[in-house]
């Protein structure tokens, strides 16, 4: 029995040996061999960051640069709109020299050959205080994308209006390869060279230019613009907030603010946009005269102290009409993006006391139903940016009144998006 029990304890041991694994497992290393791999930095590739640039000629549009203020009752787009031409040299990397002239638009009364005579040649001193060390540490290049505190003088061409002195913060940027944008709040002394005092006669503003520009610089490789901006992404709805236009001053104390709702309707390529802009002024201006003197601005305009208000409420059904041959091509997205056409109607309300010197103040108030076709462009620019530029072609209809006219409309907003 003891000898069963032997052979079957020795037979179990023997096949437990032969019964280990016996595997080896080796770790090695082995090189990569994905190629790297260069992927879009959207905002280098939009703003041109990383381009070495010394010259920069621009042709554009700027807002808000007028030696002359138009009351609330006739501001619109073109004639708080100046056409600018300006020239800007780099000569280090943290310092340049712009120079620019900016001629306003008056509308179809004032030939544009006339409107010379009120425009604006602006020089600037800028220091571009973090371009330095973005370039040391790799960020950018030496060029005219940054941030900048500049020291300014502003000469009108006209006698009755005095040159300013006074210093703008504001952000410059190149866009794609041949534009530009630039945004600065000014501080500006009316009279210049403290002839009041240090103190006394600032005035405080905001100022808006872009366009075209052209310089010495080497044009970056095309890139769909749908790998730089947003336009890819499904967007149901945004909330739009319009960069506000402020003017506080001795001689106008001037806000302007406007906000938009925009909703597509279900995936399809239309939408209903709302939008909502007031204004509130007080100071002197120009407001046009019921009898044009003679073609020339001081025959057409005369100078008011006013006190006003201008609110306006609109309703744009939109169809984006190339959004689905975009999405068919790959070159867009089922977004808020693309040119669009329209119905634009409104409800405009005004109210004005106006104080003519030696005269009876002039009382102006409005109520006007308009409504029109539209057309228009909208691009969402990174992840909260917008630009929306329309124009409509409007019958008025004056709410208790049996008057009736057509007229243009033209609508610039650019802001934020939400």
């Amino acid at each position: 029995m003891k000898r069963i029990i032997l052979f079957l304890i020795s037979l179990f041991l023997v096949k437990s040996a032969l019964g280990q694994d016996s595997t080896k497992i080796i770790f090695t290393e082995e090189p990569d061999t994905l190629v790297n791999q260069r992927f879009i930095d959207r905002y280098d590739n939009v703003f041109m960051t990383k381009v070495p640039t010394r010259h920069m000629f621009k042709i554009g549009i700027s807002q808000y640069y007028q030696a002359i203020p138009f009351t609330l009752h006739d501001d619109f787009l073109w004639n708080n709109t100046s056409l600018q031409v300006g020239y800007e040299f780099k000569f280090l990397p943290a310092f340049s020299v712009a120079i620019s002239g900016h001629i306003p638009f008056y509308g179809k009364e004032i030939p544009f050959r006339r409107a010379w005579g009120n425009s604006v040649i602006d020089a600037q001193l800028r220091w571009f205080f973090n371009m330095r060390n973005r370039i040391q540490v790799g960020k950018s290049a030496n060029n005219f994308s940054g941030n900048y505190l500049a020291l300014n003088y502003t000469l009108p061409s006209t006698i009755q209006d005095n040159p300013t002195i006074g210093i703008k913060l504001g952000f410059q940027r190149r866009f794609l390869n041949n534009g530009f944008m630039d945004f600065a709040i000014a501080l500006q002394q009316e009279v210049p060279w403290f002839h009041y005092g240090i103190l006394d006669n600032w005035a405080f503003s905001s100022q808006a230019n872009f366009g075209f520009a052209f310089g010495d610089w080497k044009k970056a490789d095309k890139t769909p613009l749908c790998d730089l901006l947003l336009c890819d992404e499904f967007v149901v709805d945004q909330l739009k907030i319009k960069l506000p236009e402020l003017t506080f001053g001795y001689n106008l104390n001037r806000i302007r603010l406007g906000v938009a709702y925009e909703r597509k309707i279900k995936t399809s390529p239309f939408s209903l946009n709302v939008q909502f802009d007031i204004g509130l002024s007080k100071g002197y201006n120009y407001m046009k005269m019921e009898k044009i003197r003679y073609p020339d601005f001081y025959g057409t305009f005369d100078r008011f102290l006013s006190k006003e208000m201008s609110m306006i409420i609109a309703a744009q059904p939109r169809y984006y009409f190339l959004q689905n041959r975009q999405r068919l091509r790959a070159r867009g997205g089922n977004g808020l993006s693309g040119v669009y056409a329209g119905i634009n109607t409104e409800y405009n309300f005004y109210s004005g006391r106006h104080n003519e010197i030696f005269k009876r103040d002039k009382v102006i108030q409005r109520k006007v139903i308009s409504y029109g076709p539209l057309a228009g462009f909208q691009q969402r620019l990174f992840e909260h940016g917008y630009v929306d530029l329309n124009i409509s072609y409007n019958v008025h209809n004056e709410v208790n009144k049996n008057e009736r006219s057509l007229g243009f409309r033209g609508n610039l907003g650019l802001g934020f998006a939400f």
